[in-house]
């Protein structure tokens, strides 16, 4: 029973993230509408993306995709970008941090993005950490 419960949980966390991505130059021009897994839709805020697009160059505005899937790791208070190279350099140019192969932000940071990108961010679990669950799960039986 257990098992069926986490199974229709992940079901619902991993439905609601996103089936598609935007750039963030097609979303300046209105297409700021995007699917979800689950078949609804998640609508960016124009405002937000504005605001988004004036802190990065417009060079990136090609190859930066919106929204910013942000991973939690099983450490504590860590978690890591999903993307591409350009959305991790538009990220570390917004949170003024030096980029590299792998950003590792803490809970400050996603905090910040939040506080700002509220429609543009999605936060979802490491398999690491699903997978560490389902295992101490296990131990119990």
């Amino acid at each position: 029973m257990l098992d069926k419960i986490l199974e229709l949980g992940l079901k619902e966390i991993f439905g609601s993230s996103p089936a598609e991505k935007v750039t963030l130059k097609d979303a300046l021009q209105g297409k700021n509408r995007i699917r979800l897994n689950n078949g609804f839709y998640h609508e960016l805020n124009l405002a937000e993306v504005k605001d988004f697009s004036s802190k990065v160059p417009l060079y990136l505005w090609s190859l930066v995709y919106l929204p910013i899937i942000i991973l939690k790791l099983p450490e504590p208070g860590q978690f890591s970008l999903e993307g591409s190279e350009w959305d991790k350099k538009a990220v570390s140019l917004i949170l003024n941090k030096e980029e590299g192969d792998k950003i590792i932000l803490n809970t400050a940071d996603v905090e910040d993005l939040l506080r700002r990108y509220k429609t543009l961010i999605f936060i979802t679990l490491s398999s690491n950490i699903l997978f560490s669950a389902n295992s101490e799960l296990d131990e119990g039986i």
